[in-house]
């Protein structure tokens, strides 16, 4: 099967080698191809990655910082469907963090086709062995949950993209991720887009790598930190930012949920939690 994995990076010059490593050595059955977007590191990885060009295929797109990750998963979703052939059976959505367990894709593609052709999610475990990332299901207006391993006959809604195998047609169909997105709520949006495309999307019955979780400490939920710092981390690009999270909430689930879900971070602040 010949897969195009798309992933951005910035100054993670180990981690990004592994994840190409773990992915192309634990599944010799596929032939990948990658899209990478550089987000103007400093560390050496655009210089590591253009010497691993000589054993893997890889296209390297070099930003300058102002990507971040929905940002850099536009560029490399455009350029792949703008520049490369079409040839491919699926493009594989993943993040360079992620340390892939053998025969992953290679199980994911087997459910795929078990499951009509469905979007399969690779679900991330941490470092003991608990589910970390993976698809989600909305269950009551934009609140969520995460699914189990045993729930992976369930259809669910979105996912976190560590790790996404979507067949080269829905890709196709459905574009790159929204451009208003320059961090977060990116990947959300485009498994939503996915689904009203009319795919099926499930997650994958066992784990496909290994991934920790972020730690909120020092980010805008962090409740050690003083109300005006969180508000300033908030409206941050790697927070939430208001414009960004009322765009995702107006366009996914209508104007009320957007105004209700703009004021409700504001709220948890003042009301310290």
């Amino acid at each position: 099967m010949k897969v195009l994995a798309i992933f951005t990076c910035f100054n993670r010059k180990e981690k990004t080698k592994k994840c190409i490593e773990t992915l192309t050595a634990g599944n010799p059955e596929c032939d990948f191809t990658f899209v990478v977007a550089d987000d103007g590191s400093t560390d050496g990885t655009y210089e590591m990655l253009q010497n691993m060009q000589s054993d893997y295929s890889i296209y390297i797109l070099r930003g300058n910082g102002s990507w971040f990750y929905s940002g850099g998963m536009n560029a490399g979703m455009n350029y792949a469907l703008q520049n490369l052939p079409h040839n491919f059976d699926y493009m594989l959505m993943m993040n360079d963090d992620v340390e892939f367990h053998d025969k992953c894709i290679q199980k994911m593609i087997v459910q795929s086709n078990e499951q009509d052709n469905a979007i399969i999610v690779g679900a991330m475990c941490d470092e003991t062995n608990k589910l970390s990332y993976g698809a989600v299901k909305y269950i009551s207006g934009y609140k969520y949950k995460k699914l189990r391993l045993d729930e992976w006959k369930i259809k669910t809604d979105t996912f976190n993209a560590n790790c996404v195998l979507i067949p080269y047609k829905a890709f196709e169909k459905v574009g790159a991720i929204d451009s208003f997105y320059k961090h977060a709520l990116g990947d959300f949006d485009y498994g939503l887009s996915l689904k009203r495309a009319g795919y099926s999307i499930y997650q994958s019955n066992f784990f496909a790598g290994t991934c920790n979780n972020n730690d909120n400490k020092g980010t805008w939920t962090d409740r050690s930190l003083k109300r005006t710092e969180r508000i300033k981390r908030k409206e941050s690009i790697k927070g939430a930012p208001t414009k960004q999270w009322f765009y995702f909430l107006n366009k996914n689930f209508g104007v009320f949920s957007a105004i209700k879900g703009s004021v409700t971070p504001f709220v948890r602040i003042i009301i310290g939690k």
